[in-house]
């Protein structure tokens, strides 16, 4: 997971929206992670316009180690909305909601994120990055807007075009990279065009046989539930909650809803392959979990997925297998 640093200047009256940005963006894919850090005192200066390549060495000469993004409320010289170098990037919320809106201020920073993002992984030149743009635009993250306005078709496109691809894959970008990047530009396209998912970024949805006081049942109580609890993810089952409503129709709009999907796989059950291939098939983060003597009964399709054993009647091993699962790969605390 590469670690990316941000900070906003401080009397930035969007601060709330940027942390829910900086959560969605850590939610939707788990190739990148940012994180905050102390902002440096190179943003606060009382200018009211800011000389972007000032700014740039500045950041460069005070930012902590790695990548660092800088979001400011103030307008940039030049009246760009952003600039991205290897290093650092510098991205302004000035005049986005008085002026360009809709798409939301969260969408447009979504956008210019996952933008910083490429130029960092790839570690893109400007010179490598001016064969990336388009002009005319065409729908791309990487079109030249020129008329400021454009930048609302790469928003509702959502979209990182081939030929860009291909370049980025030849500029040596991973391709896990390029798949989070994607994951990020379709939340843009959903939020730009009106129709944002609901996400419960903090829960996990569990998939498993329902039974009472037996192994499967106690391995839920006292180790799955608990190892999430422990970096902060709340639980959902499916007989949490009785509804009107049919039951499959809940079932799936809890998987829908939730960020992540945890399926003790090891008990044969039609239920549970079925709501497991829901989750796969909307591209959920998925971890499979199973006993240690039943997992090589496990079908042929899931033999080649990682799964997390534990051994029958460990539950403390599970749970803290559970929690160091989402604390190694998802940043989680």
């Amino acid at each position: 997971m590469k670690r990316i640093n941000i900070a906003a200047d401080e009397n930035n009256n969007h601060a709330r929206r940027i942390k829910d940005t900086v959560a969605i963006v850590n939610a939707s894919q788990n190739y990148f992670f940012l994180q905050f850090q102390d902002i440096p005192t190179s943003i606060n200066d009382r200018e009211p316009i800011i000389r972007v390549d000032s700014l740039q060495d500045r950041l460069l000469a005070s930012k902590q180690a790695g990548h660092l993004i800088c979001i400011t409320s103030r307008s940039l010289e030049d009246n760009w909305f952003s600039h991205e170098y290897r290093e650092c990037s510098i991205i302004t919320t000035y005049d986005w909601e008085e002026v360009f809106a809709p798409p939301s201020l969260r969408s447009y920073l979504l956008y210019q994120i996952a933008q910083s993002l490429i130029v960092f992984e790839a570690e893109l030149t400007e010179e490598m990055l001016l064969r990336l743009v388009h002009e005319p635009p065409k729908g791309c993250a990487h079109d030249l807007c020129i008329e400021k306005p454009t930048i609302k078709l790469g928003m509702v496109a959502g979209n990182l075009c081939l030929s860009c691809e291909g370049l980025l894959l030849q500029y040596g970008m991973d391709k896990n990279a390029i798949d989070a990047i994607r994951r990020i530009l379709s939340v843009v396209r959903d939020e730009a065009v009106g129709r944002p998912k609901v996400l419960d970024y903090a829960s996990a949805f569990i998939v498993m046989r329902f039974s009472h006081n037996d192994e499967n049942d106690n391995a839920y109580r006292y180790g799955i539930s608990p190892g999430l609890s422990d970096v902060g993810i709340k639980v959902h089952r499916g007989d949490d909650t009785v509804r009107s409503n049919q039951i499959l129709d809940q079932v799936l709009r809890s998987i829908e809803r939730s960020r992540f999907i945890v399926a003790k796989v090891d008990s044969d059950n039609l239920n549970v392959y079925f709501e497991l291939g829901a989750a796969m098939g909307l591209g959920k983060d998925v971890l499979l979990i199973s006993e240690s003597s039943l997992v090589l009964n496990l079908p042929s399709d899931l033999r080649n997925w990682e799964c997390l054993i534990y051994e029958r009647g460990n539950y403390e091993q599970l749970r803290q297998r559970v929690a160091k699962f989402y604390r190694d790969n998802f940043g989680l605390r």
